[in-house]
């Protein structure tokens, strides 16, 4: 069985530590090796279990911490070749370069008793990608965030699966209306930024049509959303779309300040 736990959340940086059996790993670790490293501590974990980390892109809040993560425990890094190739001309993470696996979009991989396999999203980067995991037990969980729309990839990947994590970045109006420079406004809207709450909630009830039963709304915007308003939006549109015992809920923008 999968278990899933959201560290951190949106842009000032991403983690997700996913746990099968005694096998360890997280997605994107955005956010200082300080930081993680207490977030792990919370949940009962520690950077010594996690087995290897899997990048979506190579934007700062997905990789702030790997650096630091790379050197003082040598994590195998798994990081899509063109993400890589991005970093590596940086000449700035030489203990994150020799941790590096590199592989192609489209790529199954597999650590302990799950299969991982990466699908191309579409964001400004060099290289973006989002997950789905299939585990021995039949459990399966799919990870999407930082994306402009749904492609067809990334639902053909992510349908069936039982819990996903899935973006709510951000109301358009509020974007529109805020303090933003107009060319950052022009790249969270655009095709290659971020997806808004109303593209979110007008997709999920595909999600649960296909078999999800947990879904976890993801990488918020601190100025220009709120978890309520993104929550409230997909709820209302899993309810009206036949759905409402669907498990939703949304990803702490950090694990520490959780009080819950």
């Amino acid at each position: 069985m999968l278990e899933i736990t959201p560290l951190f959340s949106g842009s000032s940086g991403n983690s997700l530590h996913v746990r099968c059996n005694d096998v360890e790993i997280l997605i994107d670790a955005g956010v200082s090796f300080r930081n993680i490293s207490k977030a792990l501590e919370k949940i009962g974990s520690s950077p010594e279990r996690i087995k290897c980390i899997f990048v979506t892109h190579e934007h700062n809040d997905h990789i702030h911490g790997l650096e630091v993560f790379c050197k003082r425990h040598g994590t195998p890094v798994y990081i899509n070749s063109a993400s890589a190739q991005s970093l590596c001309r940086c000449a700035k993470y030489p203990s994150l370069e020799r941790c590096m696996c590199y592989f192609e979009p489209g790529a199954d991989m597999c650590v302990g008793d799950m299969c991982i396999k990466a699908f191309r999203t579409p964001h400004d980067s060099f290289g973006s990608v989002g997950y789905r995991i299939d585990s021995s037990d039949g459990d399966s969980f799919s990870h999407v965030t930082d994306i402009g729309y749904v492609t067809k990839c990334i639902a053909g990947n992510i349908f069936g699966s039982a819990t996903v994590v899935f973006e709510s970045n951000h109301d358009p109006e509020m974007l529109r209306c805020g303090p933003y420079p107009q060319i950052l406004k022009s790249r969270i809207l655009s095709d290659r930024g971020h997806l808004s709450y109303a593209a979110c909630s007008e997709f999920i009830p595909h999600l649960a049509a296909n078999g999800t039963k947990r879904i976890i709304l993801a990488h918020i915007s601190g100025d220009n959303n709120t978890p309520q308003m993104a929550l409230e939006a997909s709820k209302c549109a899993l309810c009206g779309a036949g759905y409402p015992d669907v498990s939703i809920e949304t990803a702490p923008r950090s694990i520490l300040d959780d009080k819950t």
